[in-house]
């Protein structure tokens, strides 16, 4: 429809300017009943969200959205709600549309959401439609294949269990996020159509001192600036500069291989002396921290801020400090180790092209792979060990206070099997206590769970 007509114009000498007779009719010429424009909406069916092997974690449009696998992996699906004000263009609100408002839903909006169809039409008076002007066609949602595993995620879930914090397993050769399990778990079902949910996906956004989990990256960086090497010898007294061991252990003269296998501060803390503030720093962004996961993955960014004193470089390479990091870090930095040393950006979505970079030369992975398999096999990982299968992996414990109380986050880190890695782990248990008493064993149950199911 073309709308089309003249305008009279008018020359005002006093004002010396043009004048328009204007009338509302004006705006649709030819269309004498018409009293208002109106645009209306029509949206397209919502595409489906699928595991990595097409089962349906999410499936139907606006309030009939459902998610057949419940709380399953839920925080990390994501959730429906209304439409707020500044949805782009109005249409899904004008529409009385449903938006993604968390996790892969809200991630993917665009995607699953797809194009709405408009029309634009006059009506009359009492808003009935007279004619319409224009049609814009829309464009169905396309669906959403994830990289988790259903019967991963149950199985970590389940070896999870009660137990407060967050857990990631990763597929060391892509990136793959195969299982992301938060504790306070949420049912998608319960929130379609709920305008003031939020929940929090402890495994992808909790921020928590890491310990000495931080220690694989300390390690790696001083490996392979060639500050140290396995048979370099370190002193392990019970405080170094302010820096103490873990229960005030005292070790004497040690290799530095030892040093990993029984998590000795104090000769972390002279290592990361000699290794150095920027050296350290440019290793922890190398691993991921310091800059933001992808927009796809939607975590939060782990930090290590620069030290900018002696105690702040020894503190923090040992994970204490201002040193905060998410599971989903953490499972990076051991799924680096297992790749070679190459990190491969975290992964949501199958069908992207996986993207890595090397961290750490190959000679250094297959040397930190060994002092993580000795922590597992003899030191402070021996919760970890797994009948037949060779783990690598790091213990963490980080201290906090809460309210006045000092107390601990439990963490395990890892990989197996060690000589040819099919999954990297971490673990962390908020407030949960030792990370070798605690978060191995939890980080063992996840592995006997998911490697069967893993090729």
């Amino acid at each position: 429809v073309r709308l089309e007509g003249s305008l009279e114009m008018t020359y005002r000498r006093g004002s010396d300017a043009w004048e328009v007779g204007w009338r509302k009719g004006m705006l649709w010429p030819g269309i004498p009943e018409a009293s208002a424009f109106s645009t209306s909406y029509r949206l397209p069916k919502r595409a489906p969200i699928l595991d990595r092997s097409g089962r349906r974690l999410a499936t139907g449009a606006g309030p009939g959205r459902r998610y057949p696998y419940g709380a399953l992996a839920g925080a990390t699906i994501g959730h429906l709600a209304p439409a707020p004000a500044t949805d782009s263009g109005g249409a899904t609100r004008r529409a009385g549309g449903l938006t993604g408002a968390s996790g892969l839903e809200g991630v993917f909006e665009p995607r699953l959401r797809g194009t709405p169809g408009s029309v634009l039409a006059v009506t009359d008076a009492r808003n009935r439609r007279v004619e319409v002007l224009g049609r814009v066609g829309g464009a169905p949602g396309r669906p959403l294949k994830t990289t988790l595993d259903v019967k991963v995620q149950r199985a970590a879930e389940r070896a999870y269990g009660g137990t407060t914090g967050g857990a990631v397993v990763v597929e060391p050769s892509t990136g793959d996020l195969l299982a992301v399990v938060s504790s306070s778990p949420i049912d998608p079902n319960d929130y379609v159509g709920v305008s003031d949910a939020e929940p929090f996906n402890r495994a992808l956004s909790g921020l928590y001192p890491p310990g000495s989990a931080m220690k694989v990256v300390t390690a790696s960086a001083a490996l392979d600036t060639n500050v140290v090497t396995p048979r370099t010898k370190v002193t392990g007294p019970g405080e170094y500069k302010g820096v103490r061991n873990f229960e005030s252990g005292v070790f004497g003269t040690i290799p530095f291989s030892k040093a990993v296998q029984f998590s000795v501060n104090t000769a972390f803390a002279q290592v990361a002396e000699e290794l150095g503030s920027k050296p350290l720093t440019a290793y922890a962004r190398r691993f991921g921290f310091n800059r933001p996961p992808p927009e796809a993955v939607a975590a939060a960014t782990s930090s290590f801020p620069f030290p900018e004193d002696l105690y702040s470089l020894m503190w923090g390479s040992i994970g204490q400090a201002q040193v905060l990091t998410t599971p989903l870090e953490m499972a990076t930095v051991a799924a680096t180790v297992a790749n070679n040393g190459v990190r491969m950006e975290p992964r949501t979505a199958l069908g992207e092209a996986p993207e890595g970079k090397r961290v750490v030369s190959r000679g250094t992975a297959r040397t930190m792979t060994k002092l993580m398999t000795s922590v597992v096999e003899g030191g402070t990982g021996v919760g970890a060990q797994i009948s037949g299968v060779k783990v690598a992996g790091k213990t963490g414990t980080a201290e906090v206070d809460v309210d006045g109380v000092r107390m601990n986050h439990a963490w395990f880190v890892c990989f197996a099997p060690a000589g040819a890695p099919k999954v990297a782990v971490a673990v962390v248990s908020e407030l949960g206590g030792v990370g070798g008493e605690v978060a191995a064993p939890l980080a063992r149950d996840i592995l006997q769970g998911v490697l069967p199911l893993v090729r």
